[in-house]
C-alpha cells in the first residue's frame, strides 16, 4: 500500500510538472490518499489599530466593527511552506451569492486601507486567490471564515485576561496564552514596527480542512514580535471619512451576529 502511494505521488508529480494534470485534480488526489495532514487552513485576523498608525480610511459602505477583522483565509501547504493560490475552479466570483452575509462581511472582513473601497474587490480577490483552493463553495468559504472569527473571539479572549487596546505593552507570550485559553490551541502573533516599540498587528489561527476546527499549527512561521508588543487603541473616529462613505446611512449597517 505504501509503495503504491509513493508511486502514485511520483507519477502525479511528474504529470503536474509537465502540466498534464490540473493542480486542483492533483490536490484532490493527495487528499484522497490521506496526505491532507500536510494541508491546513490559515485564518489571518488583523487588528485595525495597527493599520491606523498610518492613514486609514472609512470604507465606502460605512463603519466596520471596532474589533479584529479577517484579512485572509488561506489553504496552506506545509510541504512547500506556502499558501496554495489560484487553483482552477469552475465557480467564478459572484457578489450576489454573498447577499445573506454581506452585512457581516462589511463589519468583519473589512478593508480600511486608503483609498476607501466598497468591499467587493477585497472579497473578490480573497476568493480568486485563496477561496478557489479551499475545497469550499463560495458562500461556504466566506461563512466558514466568519463562523471561525466569531468562535475565536480574539478581542474577547484578550480582554478576559486583562489585555486591552490601551497603548500598554503586553507580553507576546501572554497574548498567545490568552487566545489559547479560549480556543484550546496556540495562535501565531505578528507585530508591526513602530517608532520605538513593536505593535500588535495580526493573530493567525490554524484550522483543519473541515473549516470548523482550530488545530495546532503544523509549522509556525517566524514571529515578527519581540518579548512585548504595544496594543494600540482603535475607534471608528480614527478613520478618514469621505463623501462617498458619508452618503451611506450607518444606522442600517449595525453589526449583526456572525
Amino acid at each position: 500500500m505504501a509503495r503504491g502511494t509513493i508511486l502514485l505521488c511520483l507519477s502525479l508529480g511528474l504529470l503536474a510538472a509537465a502540466n498534464a494534470v490540473p493542480f486542483d485534480f492533483y490536490y484532490l488526489v493527495l487528499k484522497l490518499i490521506k496526505l491532507k495532514r500536510w494541508i491546513y487552513l490559515f485564518l489571518c485576523t488583523q487588528w485595525p489599530g495597527s493599520i491606523c498608525s498610518d492613514p486609514c480610511c472609512m470604507p465606502k459602505y460605512g463603519y466596520p466593527s471596532e474589533d479584529f477583522y479577517i484579512e485572509s483565509f488561506q489553504a496552506f501547504d506545509v510541504s512547500i511552506n506556502k499558501p496554495i493560490v489560484r487553483c482552477r475552479n469552475s465557480e467564478s466570483f459572484d457578489i450576489k451569492k454573498l447577499d445573506p452575509i454581506e452585512n457581516s462581511l462589511k463589519h468583519y472582513w473589512s478593508n480600511i486601507n486608503c483609498p476607501p473601497t466598497d468591499g467587493v474587490d477585497t472579497w473578490k480577490s480573497a476568493w480568486n486567490s485563496y477561496g478557489v483552493c479551499s475545497g469550499l463553495k463560495q458562500l461556504d468559504y466566506f461563512e466558514a471564515a466568519l463562523d471561525l472569527m466569531k468562535k475565536a473571539g480574539v478581542l474577547v479572549a484578550l480582554s478576559e485576561q486583562g489585555i486591552n487596546a490601551d497603548m500598554d505593552m503586553y507580553s507576546t507570550e501572554k497574548i498567545k496564552w490568552a487566545v489559547r485559553q479560549r480556543i484550546g490551541v496556540e495562535p501565531v502573533v505578528q507585530c508591526k514596527d513602530g517608532p520605538f516599540v513593536k505593535r500588535l498587528d495580526k493573530i493567525y489561527l490554524c484550522v483543519d480542512t473541515d473549516a470548523k476546527t482550530f488545530i495546532e499549527c503544523p509549522k509556525l512561521p517566524a514571529t515578527t514580535c519581540t518579548e512585548a508588543a504595544c496594543f494600540q487603541p482603535f475607534h471608528n473616529w480614527m478613520l478618514n471619512s469621505t463623501a462617498a462613505a458619508a452618503a451611506f446611512d450607518s444606522k442600517i449597517l449595525l453589526p449583526t451576529d456572525i
